[in-house]
């Protein structure tokens, strides 16, 4: 029972990241034709308001889901879960109005803090979309604490699909002369109350087949429902960290334009820097896509059974392993892979260092959900929180008006640094069993630095046979990308770092292990 659990836990993590890939890579995509039919500029005005959807996305699919699917796991039956979901649907309900109405409001001045006052209309459609949040975070839970992650995974995926439709449609229309840039703009940032509202339906769909099919649990006694003290607490606590990177896009939003114009940049040069910069964040989210799916599969075991340990401790090491790989492999393709997307390859060495969160971001939100049972821990974690957020202003006012967009990257990874080292030595004095080690985090930097290198050293050497263009570009990746992983897979089977059971643990584990013979220890 315990090993079909623990299958489950696993088929789960990689159907919400396979689905988030999708949904990224789509992410990814349409910033193409965007970006190349309204120009940088126009990137940034779509781009600017984009943190507050990132919030909305917090709540409805990762940061919230995540917590209240424990909750839910939590409760002795059906009738209990359903009655959890009325209480939980009506409280969210009052708190997304409020956020909508106090986004309306304000958005003149909000607009204004960004760095520009056209933004107005586009922070007034994208408040829409928290009106959402009661039921798609909800049914999310609902599923997750289940295991049963394709419901969340195929409404995801639609999400994606009709938003990006609605964004891609709006750029064809600025390209045709009929509407500006920043109609353009609110036009495009409603696919995310239109693509929410397909996700829904999606999800109601599949919450009224399943109540069919659990029917005869309402005949069951009455409960009272589990709902564990520091409940709000906790909530605050992982939608914080699993939204991290986007508070950290909100502090750029505010403060990014105000110090490039103090650099020395016009306001229409300081949106096109800052635009260059937004460039990074859908290959960030796409990096992550693993151990957030992760965090979201080992959160309603905690409570489940002691023996989970065994199987967390897997997807742990198993996240880190590939949030090494993925970090090493975009740095070495940064290059190509920012000209394959955008066009051409300026920013470079500015994404390349704000990509480094992927590994930092990783390790934070893995040990955050780890030690969430410990709630001694929990004021440190935010306290630690309340710090980085004052050293990224901090830095951010120091940095950007010096060194430009770099220095806003700089001061990201620094404040995610400081706060990664903070959560991990409180971590380390608390716990008696830590499922993370400094030996094995060395040895995957280290399996990853050789693969980065090698991969960087082809990448090279093919752009000195060939112009460095689009075409060019995927070239290069689609021969670079396979013989780092091919290698990669090599020097972690030669230098130990997974034992077999974490190798099986991969799409098609059991094959890989019997392909490479791959025993046990």
């Amino acid at each position: 029972m315990e090993n079909n659990y623990s299958s489950r836990a696993v088929k789960g993590a990689w159907i919400l990241a396979i689905a988030s890939f999708v949904s990224e890579f789509l992410s990814a995509v349409y910033r193409i034709p965007l970006q190349n039919i309204v120009g940088d500029q126009g990137y940034f005005i779509y781009q600017q308001v984009y943190p507050i959807y990132g919030i909305f996305t917090v709540l409805s699919l990762t940061g919230l889901p995540v917590v209240l699917s424990k909750v839910y796991a939590d409760q002795d039956n059906e009738r209990s879960k359903r009655r959890l979901f009325f209480r939980l649907f009506w409280i969210l309900t009052i708190i997304s109005v409020f956020i909508t109405a106090f986004l309306v409001v304000f958005s003149d001045q909000i607009s204004l803090l960004m760095g520009d006052i056209g933004l107005t209309n586009e922070v007034k459609i994208v408040s829409l979309a928290f009106l959402l949040v009661p039921l798609e975070s909800n049914l999310r839970a609902y599923f997750q604490s289940d295991l049963l992650m394709q419901p969340s995974a195929i409404s995801q995926v639609v999400e994606q699909i009709v938003r990006v439709f609605i964004i891609i449609v709006s750029a064809i229309i600025f390209g045709k002369g009929t509407i500006n840039l920043y109609q353009m703009g609110t036009l495009a940032n409603s696919g995310a109350f239109f693509g929410g509202i397909a996700s829904i339906f999606i999800l109601l769909i599949t919450y009224i087949y399943f109540s069919r099919i659990k029917n005869e649990e309402k005949t069951k006694k009455t409960k009272p429902l589990v709902i564990s003290k520091g409940l709000v607490f906790e909530i605050v606590l992982i939608v914080t960290f699993t939204g991290i990177t986007i508070f950290y896009q909100l502090i750029d939003t505010f403060t990014m334009i105000h110090q490039l114009k103090l650099f020395g940049f016009s306001l229409y040069d300081a949106e096109v820097q800052k635009g260059i910069f937004d460039r990074a964040q859908p290959i960030l989210q796409l990096g992550i896509v693993i151990s957030l799916s992760f965090v979201s599969s080992i959160m309603p075991q905690l409570r489940r059974s002691n023996n989970n340990r065994q199987i967390i401790s897997r997807m742990v090491r198993v996240c880190i392993w590939l949030s090494f790989a993925e970090t090493a492999g975009l740095l070495a393709l940064m290059p190509v892979i920012n000209t394959m997307l955008f066009k051409d390859s300026r920013g470079s060495i500015t994404i390349g260092v704000y990509l480094l969160s992927i590994i930092l971001i990783s390790l934070i939100n893995l040990i955050v959900v780890i030690s969430s049972e410990d709630k001694s821990q929990n004021i440190s974690k935010l306290l630690a929180f309340g710090v980085s957020i004052f050293i990224k202003i901090g830095l951010n006012i120091l940095l950007v008006s010096h060194f430009g967009i770099l220095g806003a990257a700089i001061s990201t990874i620094a404040s995610e640094l400081i706060l990664l080292i903070w959560i991990f030595i409180s971590y380390q004095k608390t716990t008696t069993n830590s499922l993370l080690s400094i030996k094995f985090i060395s040895k995957v930097f280290v399996t990853s630095l050789i693969m980065g290198i090698f991969v960087e050293i082809i990448s090279l050497l093919m752009m000195k046979l060939l112009d460095l263009t689009r075409l060019s570009g995927v070239l290069i990746c689609i021969v670079s990308i396979p013989v780092g992983v091919i290698l990669y897979f090599v020097i972690t089977k030669y230098w130990k770092v997974l034992d077999v059971n974490e190798w099986q643990i991969l799409p098609k584990g059991k094959f890989i292990t019997r392909i490479m013979k791959i025993e046990d220890k």
